[in-house]
């Protein structure tokens, strides 16, 4: 069976990129069809692969925003015809492919494009445009809502990586879809002993405007408690202004440094509306707990009491109430690490391939 795998681009390495290393290893000679790529951002394990693009496009991988409106084409415009199963990993064009006449597509959907659909106000209101420009915007968003949605035909069977993603599936492309959450490598995290904390709380992750990590820093300093940011991203100038004296940012920690900074922490602060949130999973794994917004992703992990708790307006008046409550006695470390065990990186890959079968047995998948 010739499999060819489909990811929006390969240009960093965050969630989405350790969903691809899972699937790649389902599939291990499986060429992977992307947009863009750029091998310095990547590990190993995914740069040894066949991995296929457009030189001359992948020439503008930097200013790749800009060409939104035209990725439907570049995306249609590969051919993968000659394949009987193609996997597609999107959170933007790839499950737009054409597929041949009797090829079967699975889509492992991240997100349905959240600046076109439900978060596009987010991402509007953190720039500044020429007069005029944010209705130019709006058109093409409009316009790709239509590609989106009519290209959601071509998928067979769609897979979502929350229930709250499942949701907005059904909701913008009237289909079904099965609910497998991404793999966190757990043995990652096997060798921490019970850590001392030290007495901080940390948010991280991509510095990106609805994740929300100005909620946090308003919280954390009004209430003159520590805070960590971590990660990297076009957000960071901005919140370094908002920041005070109890704010410290970690910008790209490695991995003996994320290990440090996810064990040692009283609490993970979860404060956007996300898909996921495999960042949370990770320092549920580490025995650390999770204070999260009461929306979104964080529903199919937060279980409260056990895993973490929420708050439930998205306000930093909403969290203080929360993190003066918060006491890092009622949680159990080992509790913690036994309830992340239920995203393991073995469950993920049963139910994959349990779903992928049943495309391959009964076809396609699309009642609503």
């Amino acid at each position: 069976m010739k499999v060819a795998i489909v990811h929006d681009w390969l240009v960093s390495y965050r969630g989405g990129e350790k969903v691809l290393e899972a699937i790649c290893e389902l599939y291990p000679n499986a060429p992977i069809y992307t947009l863009f790529y750029d091998p310095k951002k990547l590990p190993p394990s995914l740069t040894r692969k066949d991995i296929r693009y457009s030189k001359k496009l992948n020439f503008f991988r930097r200013v790749r925003k800009l060409l939104l409106p035209f990725l439907p084409f570049f995306v249609e415009s590969i051919s993968l015809s000659d394949y009987d199963l193609i996997i597609s990993t999107s959170s933007c064009v790839a499950k737009g492919i054409i597929p041949g006449p009797n090829t079967k597509h699975l889509s492992y959907v991240h997100s349905p494009m959240r600046y076109i659909w439900d978060q596009q106000k987010d991402y509007l209101s953190t720039k500044q445009y020429l007069p005029g420009m944010v209705w130019v915007i709006r058109y093409l968003c409009y316009r790709l809502r239509m590609w989106d949605t009519m290209s959601s035909c071509r998928v067979d069977y769609f897979v979502a990586n929350s229930h709250f993603v499942s949701k907005r599936i059904e909701k913008y492309y009237r289909r079904r879809s099965e609910v497998i959450h991404p793999p966190i490598n757990l043995s990652f995290f096997s060798d921490l002993t019970p850590p001392k904390r030290r007495n901080y709380f940390l948010i991280a992750g991509a510095f990106v405007p609805y994740k929300k990590f100005d909620l946090a820093i308003k919280a954390c300093e009004t209430l003159g408690r520590r805070l960590i940011v971590a990660g990297k991203g076009e957000e960071e100038e901005r919140l370094k202004k908002i920041s005070g004296p109890h704010t410290e940012f970690h910008i790209e920690p490695n991995d003996a440094e994320w290990k440090k900074l996810l064990s040692g922490a009283d609490a993970l602060i979860f404060p956007g509306v996300e898909d996921f949130g495999m960042i949370a999973v990770e320092a549920m794994a580490c025995g650390t707990p999770v204070i999260a917004f009461k929306k979104g992703g964080a529903l199919d992990f937060i279980k409260p009491g056990i895993s973490g708790c929420f708050f439930t307006e998205q306000t930093p008046e909403s969290l203080q109430e929360t993190l003066l409550k918060f006491s890092l006695n009622d949680y159990d470390h080992n509790d913690i690490i036994h309830y992340a065990k239920n995203f393991s990186k073995e469950r993920f890959t049963q139910k994959f391939q349990r779903a992928v079968d049943q495309l391959l047995r009964e076809g396609r998948i699309i009642e609503s």
